[in-house]
């Protein structure tokens, strides 16, 4: 597309890349240059009777486009924060006899006030910041390079760029090394609930993370080992153990039928897995590419997620419901998830994670020992992959005040919550 205005200026032949607004014609917009320099472009001034326009360019680097485009940064800060230190005014004069270009450059802590946008003007695009995943070029590269590798891509909420909280990619990466340990044990045959997984298992499903790229975040990883004369053997068969849960997500009769072939570990730590992306309110793909080339698939969106997670928790052996009449808010973190109740009825203490039914109905609840809820938990067994260990973790399903007659209040918006009946079998809760 041919640049408005008029390109014979001493920036050079221009190139629209992106138009965010216009109004007969381009109003604000990229323009690129044939070496590849962007300038965010910007018209501030028309004039019918002069027959003039005039537009404030400003040099961005590819790195801060991204940020704009996502709305990290402001408008307003792209030109008075600019980067070479100055801005250019150009004034496209459409009344001469033959129309042209005068340019003036400005400072930036000289622009005037009203050729500025507004303080809080943002653009608010989903923005790509690393390379983009595509899943032929990555079984490609896996059978150039004769190594394995595995891309676990996952759908961040309320993120414009290719971003992920750092605490929620240290749980994701943990819960999936754990999981695949634990299916690298049931292929070799030697499953045990509890204990230490034994060393050459976990020496062969180690992974180590190689990098990440663009839809919407996709983490890359590889074995560790060095492959043998089959290739990274277990990592693709356990990888492959996962990738068959995750497609029979929206089965119950499937998966109930594939997790009775598994031990308590295994089953354990693919619902933590579960419960993990459920949390962080995103659906998974996993991309197997062996060394030879072959590709094998699994996506699994949030509502099959929460699906799943429910069919395991009905009828768990692993998993206890809890129904507290009277409990006080101890600490609570809306960012993490993490909550802490007290039960003033058996005088204990529950801490760990919100489901996200709960976590919404948390919202603005005060702390403190004058305030009573009836809450519900659900207490899961967790087996350790690296000791004898095993611990209970709790998850808060549902929290609600009660009035001064010990009755549950419900939010607004949930009235049929203080009176439904608790069934974690059912693919209503955590929704």
């Amino acid at each position: 597309m041919t640049l408005v205005p008029a390109t014979d200026t001493v920036l050079g032949p221009l190139n629209i890349s992106e138009v965010f607004f216009e109004h007969d014609g381009p109003r604000l917009f990229v323009a690129q240059s044939g070496a590849g320099n962007l300038f965010l472009a910007n018209c501030v001034d028309e004039d019918e009777d002069e027959y003039t326009e005039t537009y404030l360019y400003v040099s961005v680097s590819r790195a801060r486009m991204n940020l704009v485009r996502s709305g990290y940064i402001p408008l307003r800060e792209v030109y008075t924060r600019a980067e070479d230190g100055f801005v250019y005014q150009i004034t496209a004069e459409y009344g001469r006899a033959v129309p042209g270009n005068t340019l003036v450059t400005i400072p930036a802590d000289q622009i005037q006030d009203d050729r500025l946008p507004l303080a809080d003007a943002r653009l608010d695009l989903e923005t790509e910041t690393l390379p983009s995943f595509n899943p032929e070029k990555f079984r490609v590269d896996s059978e150039g390079e004769f190594r394995t590798r595995i891309a676990l891509e996952i759908h961040p909420l309320h993120t414009r760029r290719t971003e992920y909280s750092l605490r929620s990619l240290s749980r994701l990466a943990g819960s999936f090394q754990d999981t695949l340990d634990s299916l690298a044990q049931e292929e070799r045959g030697r499953p045990t609930a509890r204990g230490l997984i034994p060393e050459e298992i976990l020496q062969e499903s180690e992974l180590v993370f190689t990098g990440a790229l663009a839809a919407s975040f996709v983490l890359v990883l590889a074995p560790k080992s060095s492959p043998t004369l089959v290739g990274h053997d277990l990592v693709n068969k356990s990888t492959a153990r996962l990738l068959e849960l995750l497609q029979a997500a929206d089965s119950q009769d499937e998966l109930r039928k594939l997790l009775n072939r598994y031990g308590i570990r295994a089953r354990s730590k693919f619902r933590s897995l579960l419960a993990m992306l459920s949390d962080d309110e995103t659906g998974a793909g996993v991309f197997l590419a062996d060394h030879l080339g072959q590709l094998s698939v699994a996506q699994i969106h949030l509502e099959s997620v929460r699906h799943a997670l429910a069919i395991i928790d009905d009828r768990n052996p692993d998993s206890e419901k809890l129904e507290l009449a009277r409990v006080t808010l101890v600490g609570v973190n809306l960012r993490t998830g993490i909550f802490e109740l007290f039960d003033n009825v058996a005088g204990q203490r529950y801490s760990g994670q919100m489901a996200p039914e709960a976590k919404a109905q948390m919202s603005g609840l005060p702390t403190g020992e004058e305030h009573f809820y009836t809450a519900a938990l659900l207490k899961t067994m967790e087996y350790s992959t690296m000791t004898t260990d095993v611990s209970s973790s709790y998850r808060l399903l549902r929290i609600l005040p009660v009035d001064d007659f010990g009755s549950a209040v419900a939010s607004s918006g949930d009235s049929a919550a203080a009176t439904r009946p608790l069934n974690v079998g059912s693919t209503e809760e955590g929704q």
